[in-house]
């Protein structure tokens, strides 16, 4: 089992699974924006803020995969 989380991070970004899943997503929501009536801006704002949330989570992943490399850099510079 990993234990360093920027480990598990990078192996869950790293997970064909995963990224499919993530893109799957990603992509029922921008059809919801896409197919979505002129009148829907509820519709719209809420698949917009999913979106938003869904690079959010994957971003979050990729800062916490990317701590190790950003304290080697950070010592370095001290």
């Amino acid at each position: 089992m990993i234990e360093n989380k920027s480990e598990r991070a990078q192996t869950l970004l790293d997970d064909e699974f995963f990224q499919e899943v993530i893109n799957v997503l990603k992509k029922q929501q921008i059809d919801v924006i896409i197919n979505s009536n002129e009148n829907d801006f509820d519709l719209r704002e809420s698949a917009y803020r999913n979106v938003r949330v869904i690079d959010l989570l994957v971003g979050h992943l990729q800062g916490i995969a990317a701590e190790p490399m950003i304290k080697d850099k950070k010592w370095k510079i001290l």
